[in-house]
């Protein structure tokens, strides 16, 4: 029987995964998962992403959503092969943001990710910008961020919020989060978008599953639901640990994941 669905991966177009669009969906329809989302980068501003070594190239998107629209035509998985794009929320320029998200949609991308990965034009979560947080006061990173990710969470711009609290991705974490977790969940409460419980925590320096326990039962505790998801880079990391994203929510009182499909559209899929 195949059970989750792996809602945020990625392929060697962002610049810094391993497989190909092909591989990732072979790997996908090869496990034991009902389905998933393919979620490319979105381009970024040129300044920022001159290399293109966390995003994709603008002029590659069309054939990104084409390739996924045949590999779909031919897939065991139908529909459960769904067309996805994570975006970034620019804090210095939301705009760009919206634009970015309308030109996916328009090329036919039909699930956005929305993510915070930047304060400025730090990349905090970059391993190679690492050192940068020595500079910083991780109170003040934590208050940035969540005041951003609230900003995008109510924005309407995505379906889902991936990895809500990236900032302990190398175990910055300030001493009482508890505020930014309550205040991070009444917004996504009152917006009605969906938030990933993501493995992808648990093979970083932070080793636990984004969001944080005390966290993700804020969530569930303002009726958000939620999707799973591996932010795979690699096809072996696809449907990583997923029985442990499904043990927590199971432990806040959730039964089913959300498997979003684009226009309003979810599946539910037990968690039981």
């Amino acid at each position: 029987m195949r059970r989750f669905a792996d809602c945020h991966m990625h392929t060697v177009l962002c610049g810094h995964a391993d497989h190909t669009i092909e591989e990732m969906v072979a790997t996908l329809e090869a496990s034991t998962l009902a389905g998933g989302i393919v979620t490319e980068h979105l381009p970024l501003p040129k300044h920022v992403d001159e290399a293109r070594t966390v995003s994709m190239h603008r002029y590659k998107l069309p054939s990104y959503v084409a390739t996924l629209q045949a590999l779909r035509e031919r897939s065991p998985l139908g529909e459960n092969l769904v067309i996805g794009a994570e975006a970034d929320w620019r804090d210095v320029d939301p705009d760009w943001t919206v634009r970015s998200v309308e030109s996916a949609r328009a090329c036919g991308v039909e699930v956005v990710l929305g993510s915070v990965h930047m304060l400025g034009d730090w990349a905090f979560d970059d391993p190679n910008r690492v050192e940068e947080w020595d500079l910083r006061d991780v109170e003040e990173v934590w208050e940035q961020y969540f005041s951003e990710w609230c900003k995008a969470a109510s924005s309407g711009l995505f379906e889902v919020m991936s990895h809500p609290d990236l900032p302990k991705k190398f175990g910055h974490v300030p001493p009482d989060p508890r505020g930014y977790y309550e205040e991070a969940a009444r917004v996504a409460g009152e917006a009605g978008v969906l938030c990933e419980v993501s493995t992808a925590g648990l093979r970083k320096a932070c080793k636990e599953l984004y969001p944080a326990p005390l966290f993700l039962a804020q969530l569930a505790r303002r009726g958000v639901s939620f999707t799973i998801s591996s932010d795979a880079h690699n096809r072996n990391e696809i449907g990583y640990r997923f029985q442990d994203a499904a043990d927590a929510l199971l432990a806040v009182g959730i039964t089913r994941q959300a498997f979003p499909k684009g226009e309003g559209r979810i599946d539910w899929l037990p968690l039981l």
